[in-house]
C-alpha cells in the first residue's frame, strides 16, 4: 500500500475510533440506546427505517404515505437524509434503525474530521498540524451540539471536499477545470441529499469567499479577468451537473405534494448569542455550573448552542492571524471565520438571552481600522446583506444562522493548523504557545460520557405486530408530533408494517407551518392527557374521537409506554367499549376498519 494511501486510511481509522470512544455510552448497547438526547435522534432513526422500506418496496424515499394520514408527508422539507440512509440501507434491514443511527453519527463525526484533515494538508506543512485542524472541525462544539440529534448537520465530510475543489479551481490550478467543475457538481448534488441546509450555507459562504478574493485583488483587473474566464465555465458545468443529478429531489421539494409554504422555524431565534462564543454549555466537559446556568438563557436549545470557541482558542486564533497577516490565505480564512460568526448572530443581537433591536451587522464596523489590509467595505456589505438574506430571502431564510458556525470551525481549523506549524517550526514562543494550546484543548473537550438515551422499545413492535393486516392503519400513543417521535421509532422497528395518522414532520397547516400532524380532536386530547390534564369529554367530544378513527380507517389502537398511560387506556376502553389486550409491553384494541386507497398520496416515483 502506498504511503500516502496508508496515511489517509490510518487517519480515517483514528478519527472514527475516537468518535466511537466518545459515543461509547451508546455503543455499549447499540441496539437499544441512541446517541444524543432521544428527541430528534429518534426521528432520524425513522428516516433510516423508512428509506430501507421504500427502497426495498420500490417507493420514493422522499415521500411517505405511512405517516400523517390522510395526506402523507413530503420528507424533503423535514431534513431527510436519503443518501446516507440509502448507503446504510442493507445494515438497517439487517441490524435495525437504532444501530444504524449510531453508526451514522459515529461515521459522520469521524469522516468529517478526516476530510477536514485532507483539506487542511494543503495549508499545513506538517501532519500534526493538519491532524489538529481535522480534530477541531470534526469534534468542534458545533458538531458536539448537533450530535445530540442532527445527523444532517453532523454528517459533514463534503464541505471540506468542496473547499479542496474550490482551492484547486481558484488558486492552485493543478487539475483541469472541467474536472473540478464536475467534482463540484457531484459534491453539491451529494450534499443536497445528505443535508440541504449545509449545502445552502456552504454555497452562501463559497459565494462570499469568491467575492472576498475578487475584492482582495480588485486593483489587478487583468488577473481578475483571467480568473473569471477560468472559473465561470467550471462553475457553469458544476451547476449543470448539480441540476441534472438533483432534478428529482428538487422537483419533489418545490413542485411535489405537501409543500410547506412558509418559513419552517421562527426567524431570528436559532442564533448565536453574543456571549455564546465565550460561555460553555452542558455539552462541554469543563463547564462551571454558574456558567451553564447562564447559557440556559440563550435562545434555541442545547442542540443549537454550538458557537462556543472559548477565550483560549479565540486568543490563539487572533495571535495566529496577527503573526501571519501577510499570508493571503490567513487573511482570507480569518475574514471568512469572522463572516460566519457575524452571520450566525442573526439579524439583531442577542445578548445573554435578551433580544435587542441592534442590527448584528453593525459589528462589522469594527473592521474599518483594518481597511488597508482587508476589504472592510465588502465585509460590512456582506454582514448587512447576508443577515437580511437569512431573514427574508426564500430558501436561504430556512438556514438557522447559528449553524453557520459549522463552516466557521472549518476556517478556525485552518488557522489552528497554521499555529501548530509555527510552534513546530520554533517560530512561536514555546511557553505561551503550549499554555494557549493546553487551555484551548481543555475548554473544548466535550462532556464525558457523551449523552445517550434508551428509548422504550416494546417487544410488540418486533413480533406480534405482524398479526395486524400489513399496511393497515394504527393509532399509536404517545401521539407522534413535534419532538415526540417514539411512535415513529416503533413503526420503523416493525419494518413499516402499519401506517399512522400522526408524525413528526413539517407539513402544510392553514395558519403556520408546524412539525405537528394536521389538527384533530385526537391530537388535542392525547397531548392534553400526556401532560396530565384531566378531561371530562362530553358526547360531542367522544363522537369527534370516534370520527377520527373512522376517517383514518384505524384498524388498531396501540398505547405504548408513556406519561399518564392509565388515563389514555381508560379513555379508549370507554370509547371502544372493551378493555385492551395487554401484549408485548403495549395495550392493544382491534377495530373493524375498511381499507382505503385514498389515504395518502402515491409514494412511488
Amino acid at each position: 500500500m502506498p504511503a500516502r494511501v496508508a496515511l489517509a486510511v490510518g487517519a480515517l481509522a483514528g478519527y472514527v475510533a475516537l468518535a466511537g470512544l466518545l459515543f461509547a455510552g451508546a455503543w455499549t448497547h447499540p441496539f437499544t440506546r441512541v446517541i444524543g438526547d432521544g428527541g430528534d435522534s429518534i426521528n432520524f432513526a425513522w428516516f433510516l427505517g423508512w428509506s430501507h422500506f421504500a427502497l426495498t418496496h420500490h417507493l420514493s424515499p422522499l415521500l411517505s404515505s405511512y405517516i400523517d394520514l390522510p395526506a402523507g408527508a413530503n420528507l424533503t422539507w423535514s431534513t431527510d437524509i436519503p443518501l446516507p440512509a440509502a448507503m446504510l440501507s442493507p445494515l438497517t434491514g439487517l441490524l435495525g434503525p437504532v444501530f444504524t443511527y449510531n453508526l451514522l453519527v459515529t461515521l459522520g463525526v469521524g469522516a468529517s474530521a478526516w476530510t477536514a484533515f485532507m483539506a487542511i494538508r494543503r495549508y499545513a506543512r506538517r501532519l500534526p498540524a493538519a491532524a489538529a485542524g481535522g480534530l477541531l472541525y470534526g469534534f468542534s462544539p458545533t458538531m458536539m451540539a448537533h450530535a445530540l440529534g442532527h445527523p444532517h448537520v453532523v454528517v459533514a465530510p463534503i464541505p471540506p471536499l468542496i473547499l479542496i475543489a474550490l482551492d484547486d479551481l481558484l488558486i492552485r490550478h493543478r487539475q483541469p477545470r472541467w474536472l473540478m467543475g464536475t467534482a463540484l457538481g457531484v459534491l453539491a448534488a451529494a450534499q443536497l441529499v445528505t443535508g440541504e441546509e449545509v449545502l445552502a450555507s456552504t454555497a452562501l459562504l463559497a459565494l462570499i469567499g469568491l467575492g472576498l478574493l475578487a475584492a482582495m485583488h480588485r486593483r489587478d483587473r487583468t488577473a481578475l479577468w483571467e480568473a473569471t474566464r477560468h472559473v465561470v465555465p467550471a462553475l457553469a458545468l458544476a451547476a449543470a451537473i448539480f441540476l441534472a443529478l438533483g432534478a428529482y429531489p428538487l422537483w419533489t421539494q418545490f413542485l411535489g405534494p405537501q409543500r410547506p409554504d412558509r418559513v419552517l422555524e421562527p426567524r431570528n431565534e436559532y442564533v448565536s448569542d453574543l456571549f455564546s462564543f465565550l460561555a460553555p454549555t452542558r455539552i462541554q466537559w469543563l463547564a462551571p455550573s454558574w456558567l451553564v446556568g447562564w447559557t440556559q438563557r440563550f435562545h434555541g436549545n442545547l442542540g443549537e448552542w454550538g458557537s462556543y470557541l472559548g477565550a483560549p482558542l479565540i486568543a490563539l486564533l487572533a495571535w495566529t492571524a496577527y503573526r501571519n497577516w501577510r499570508s493571503e490565505t490567513v487573511r482570507l480564512v480569518t475574514c471568512l471565520l469572522l463572516v460566519c460568526a457575524a452571520l450566525s448572530l442573526g439579524f439583531t443581537l442577542h445578548i445573554a438571552g435578551r433580544t435587542t433591536l441592534v442590527p448584528a451587522a453593525l459589528l462589522a464596523l469594527l473592521l474599518i481600522p483594518l481597511r488597508r489590509t482587508i476589504p472592510a467595505g465588502f465585509l460590512l456589505a456582506t454582514a448587512g446583506l447576508g443577515s437580511l438574506a437569512l431573514l427574508l430571502m426564500p430558501v436561504i431564510d430556512n438556514i438557522l444562522p447559528a449553524r453557520l458556525m459549522l463552516q466557521g470551525f472549518l476556517f478556525a481549523a485552518i488557522l489552528v493548523a497554521v499555529f501548530v506549524d509555527s510552534v513546530l517550526d520554533h517560530r512561536a514562543p514555546r511557553t505561551v504557545s503550549l499554555a494557549l494550546s493546553a487551555l484551548a484543548i481543555l475548554a473544548l473537550i466535550p462532556v464525558l460520557p457523551y449523552p445517550s438515551t434508551a428509548p422504550p422499545l416494546p417487544a410488540y413492535f418486533t413480533g406480534a405486530v405482524k398479526q395486524l393486516p400489513e399496511g393497515s392503519v394504527a393509532l399509536v400513543a404517545p401521539y407522534a408530533r413535534a419532538s415526540h417521535g417514539e411512535a415513529m421509532l416503533w413503526q420503523a422497528l416493525s419494518g413499516m408494517w402499519f401506517r399512522m395518522p400522526e408524525g413528526y414532520m413539517f407539513v402544510p397547516h392553514p395558519a403556520v407551518n408546524s412539525a405537528d400532524p394536521p389538527a384533530s380532536a385526537t391530537q388535542t386530547t392525547l397531548a392534553a392527557l400526556e401532560q396530565g390534564d384531566r378531561l371530562n369529554l362530553d358526547a360531542a367530544g367522544r363522537q369527534a374521537l370516534l370520527a377520527d378513527l373512522d376517517r383514518w380507517h384505524v384498524a388498531a389502537v396501540i398505547v405504548g409506554p408513556m406519561s399518564h398511560r392509565d388515563a389514555v387506556i381508560a379513555l379508549y376502553t370507554g370509547l371502544l367499549g372493551q378493555p385492551p389486550e395487554l401484549t408485548g409491553g403495549v395495550a392493544l384494541w382491534h377495530r373493524q376498519a375498511e381499507a382505503s386507497s385514498d389515504l395518502g398520496f402515491r409514494s412511488s416515483p
